[in-house]
Parts: C-alpha cells; sequence; structure tokens
C-alpha cells in the first residue's frame, strides 16, 4: 500500500495542525469489513476500509476545512520553492519530493505526482500559465476572457475548465486524459488537436505525432480520486496500465465483462488496487516485476 500523501498549500504555517493529523491518523488500526460479493461501490468501499483507516477520511475533511480558512498554506518541510527571473518577469517553482494538491491563485487544483515540479509566473492572475515537469491531475476554474496554459516539453495545453490528467512516464513521451470540459493541444509541428472527454492522447516528443484513443466514460476525476461505476474489468485494466505503466493480462476463465464500482485514490499504489480488484471479484493474481496475471 502506499504511504505516501497529498499535502495542501495554504498561506500561513499551519505545520503544527498537519503534523498532529499525522499523529492521530498513526493512532488508528485497521478496521474489518464485512464481506458482500455485490460488485458495487459499497463493497469497494468496505475493502478500502479494510486496507486503510476510516479516520483517513476524516482528516482529509479538516484538510478541506483549513484550506477554506487560511486559502493558500506554505508547508515548507515538504517542498523546496525557487524564485527565477526570465527577462522582466519573476517567476516561482516548487518542487516536490512527495504527491502535493497545490492549489493555484485563480483557486485551480494541481495535483502532482511525486518528484514532478511546476513554475508559475508571478503575473499568474493576468496571464494563466503553468510550466510542468512530471505528472499531474488539473482541476482549472474556468474565468471569463482568461486561458488557461499548460507548457509540458515540447508542447502546449490550452484548457477551456476542465480535469485532465498529465503523465510523463519517459522523457520521450506524454499522456494527456480528459475527464471533463475541453482542451485544445498543440504539438512542436504546431497542428492543434481538440479533445473531448474520455479521451487519451499519446505525444511523442522527439517526432512530435500524436495519437488519439477513447477510453471508457465510466471513469471520472472526483476529490482527487478516480471513480469509475459499472466498469468493464478489461477497461479498468487498460487504465491501471497507462496509469501505473505496468502490464496486466487476464487469466483463462476470467469474465472479461465482469463490473466493477469503486474509487482509486491518486496516490494509491497498484498493489493495493489489484488487491481490492481481487478481493470483489473473488481472484488471485500472480507478479513478475511489473506484470500482473489476474487469475480465478
Amino acid at each position: 500500500m502506499s504511504q505516501k500523501n497529498h499535502k495542501t498549500e495554504n498561506l500561513g504555517n499551519w505545520k503544527p495542525f498537519v503534523e498532529q493529523l499525522h499523529k492521530e491518523w498513526e493512532k488508528v488500526g485497521n478496521e474489518h469489513v464485512v464481506e458482500n460479493h455485490e460488485l458495487k461501490e459499497k463493497i469497494w468501499k468496505g475493502i478500502d476500509r479494510k486496507i486503510f483507516s476510516p479516520r483517513r477520511y476524516i482528516l482529509r475533511a479538516g484538510w478541506a476545512v483549513a484550506a477554506a480558512l487560511v486559502g493558500v498554506m506554505f508547508y515548507w518541510g515538504y517542498k523546496v520553492s525557487e524564485r527565477h527571473v526570465v527577462g522582466n518577469l519573476a517567476y516561482m517553482e516548487h518542487s516536490y519530493a512527495e504527491g502535493w494538491m497545490y492549489m493555484l491563485p485563480d483557486s485551480s487544483t494541481v495535483w502532482l505526482e511525486p518528484d514532478s515540479k511546476i513554475r508559475i509566473s508571478s503575473e499568474f492572475l493576468n496571464k494563466r500559465e503553468v510550466w510542468l515537469t512530471g505528472s499531474s491531475v488539473f482541476e482549472v476554474k474556468k474565468r471569463v476572457n482568461s486561458d488557461f496554459k499548460v507548457y509540458i516539453n515540447t508542447a502546449c495545453i490550452e484548457v477551456k475548465g476542465t480535469v485532465f490528467s498529465i503523465n510523463q512516464p519517459t522523457p520521450d513521451t506524454s499522456i494527456i486524459a480528459l475527464y471533463e470540459g475541453a482542451i485544445d493541444f498543440i504539438g512542436k509541428n504546431q497542428s492543434l488537436i481538440s479533445m473531448t472527454p474520455s479521451q487519451r492522447l499519446v505525444y511523442d516528443v522527439n517526432t512530435g505525432s500524436t495519437h488519439v484513443e477513447n477510453f471508457s466514460g465510466n471513469i471520472q476525476w472526483v476529490d482527487g480520486n478516480y471513480r469509475f461505476t459499472d466498469i468493464r474489468i478489461d477497461n479498468l485494466m487498460d487504465f491501471i496500465r497507462k496509469k501505473y505503466r505496468v502490464e496486466m493480462e487476464l487469466g483463462q476463465g476470467v469474465n472479461h465483462g465482469l463490473l466493477l464500482t469503486g474509487t482509486i485514490r491518486n496516490d494509491e499504489s497498484v498493489e493495493a488496487v489489484i488487491e481490492k480488484i481481487c478481493f470483489s471479484s473473488q481472484l488471485t493474481y500472480k507478479k513478475n516485476d511489473s506484470y500482473y496475471l489476474l487469475m480465478k
């Protein structure tokens, strides 16, 4: 199971508050789950409760309250912030060793993966531009007559007010998945590709080539989680392959049309996800490096 947690930035030093939350978290033991074979979100949440303490959800509410009270918090123990000047414009660059939920000055949210970093201008509210290195999910607040742009490698994403993820598994590849709203992708060859929800774009940084494919519309991003409803297990496995960059197969006799409902936390490990799938589907799995085989 993943032990890393997304942090939230707000104005003021709330480090003592956060440290106390972590202490309380450590005290909580795991709770047992009542077994239920219905493949709905109730059992998925029950499985999640078996693996993770339910107090985690109470703590999340505490994070939200803290964010509402103080706006933007700088929790320096978990990040390195540097100031840069390019031309006459100052930039703030934030590097993160752990996952982090970062709130931009316009209230847009960036859910950064570990070892990712963003850079924004000191004039961000006048020109909403973000430079991303690594991977993250963006929840962009729509503003009238105000574009939002994200720059990655040799490409630019023009946002219309939306939810989308950027995954850069290698320096040569970028994967953009759109969950809500609309975005325009502009690569090094300057061609514009308009994307609609449940589309995934794979971009080759070196050649500038792109490939657009559809993914299951049953997967949505809600409050820091991937939520899926009645999704086929083979479609869910396709999502897991892309998110975690692993190989997965279903063994003989496994029903590819099996439907699952539940939630995957953005910081959740692939092993924890597979364990919950197997528990709710009465399956087992074998692992060989980054290869997983799900079996009866």
